[in-house]
């Protein structure tokens, strides 16, 4: 058999797996904490999110992730890393009754990648370039061969806590393996710019209900006010302050819509001295009022 007719039989074998698991629209929650099967019997409207650092990888449907304009397709076959924390908006494509949209998202951190660049010795390049912090890039054996040995131990929980470790680090590994490997590795490298931007991107995510100057966040991350701006940008899409701005009204609509708070108060919680400019602001960003919006996406944060 071709090694092309090899991985789709993997890759039907996945679907199946993850299929006994996903047994419900929405996120499934799995017994290995950094695990998570999404599925979807319809296409859904876009949604805003601050997508944290993840593999995802669709095995049935279509979906599309967009950073402030900048957008990535995938589906069957491909793979989507973010590696570090965006604001996203996500949209489910394609999905029905008969085929539901199914994705396998396995998230991960800084500590997990430089764990992996020491042990088997991953050390990025072009460390002085920076690039964007999300790719998509197509799937192979030996990644779906891994998720499904990491999946099976959902079948085995006294194995878990031995086994998950050391399949999510094979799994990490193959992708630094990648194409667009350089762009994971670099996130754990010293002196890189990539491991720079990511520091501010934790500084800002830390304090952004704080004023923070430009200067102050490069002082932080040792660069200069312009290299971090044009390193920052190249990194998210974004500028420091848009970034910023996206994270406060990422939390003020979690608050509103999430905690059933007043907009006026999630705008001071989140930063905002002026109601009147928090709300031009949501509305620029979400394309509708808190208050409006709160009632037509309840059930996004009820389910």
């Amino acid at each position: 058999m071709s090694s092309e007719g090899q991985l789709q039989l993997r890759e039907a074998e996945l679907t199946k797996l993850v299929s006994r698991f996903a047994t419900k629209d929405g996120t499934n929650l799995t017994r290995i904490s950094s695990l998570e099967f999404i599925r979807s019997v319809k296409p859904l409207k876009p949604i805003h999110t601050m997508h944290e650092p993840a593999l995802c990888i669709v095995l049935q449907g279509r979906k599309l992730v967009s950073v402030n304009g900048e957008e990535f397709f995938y589906r069957k076959g491909d793979y989507l890393v973010v590696a570090v924390d965006l604001p996203v908006i996500g949209e489910i494509l394609e999905a029905s009754e008969t085929e539901p949209y199914l994705c396998l998202r396995l998230n991960f951190n800084l500590l997990q990648i430089a764990e992996v660049s020491k042990e088997y010795k991953q050390h990025g390049t072009n460390k002085g370039i920076s690039e964007r912090g999300i790719f998509v890039d197509q799937t192979d054996e030996v990644i779906v061969e891994a998720l499904i040995r990491l999946v099976k131990l959902l079948h085995t929980p006294e194995d878990t806590e031995v086994l998950a470790p050391l399949i999510i680090k094979e799994i990490l590994y193959r992708i630094m393996q990648g194409k667009h490997g350089d762009r994971v590795k670099n996130l754990a490298a010293k002196g890189s710019k990539l491991s720079e931007v990511a520091a501010a991107l934790y500084y800002l995510k830390k304090y952004f209900s704080r004023e923070i100057k430009i200067d102050e966040l490069a002082k932080q991350v040792n660069l200069s006010p312009s290299a971090l701006y044009h390193h920052f940008k190249q990194v998210t899409t974004m500028t420091p302050i848009q970034y910023q701005r996206a994270l406060r009204l990422q939390e003020a609509r979690r608050l509103i819509i999430g905690e059933d708070i007043k907009a006026a108060d999630a705008a001071f919680k989140v930063g905002y001295e002026s109601p009147s400019y928090f709300n031009r602001e949501y509305r620029k960003m979400f394309g509708k009022p808190p208050g409006i919006d709160r009632k037509e996406n309840l059930k996004i944060y009820n389910t």
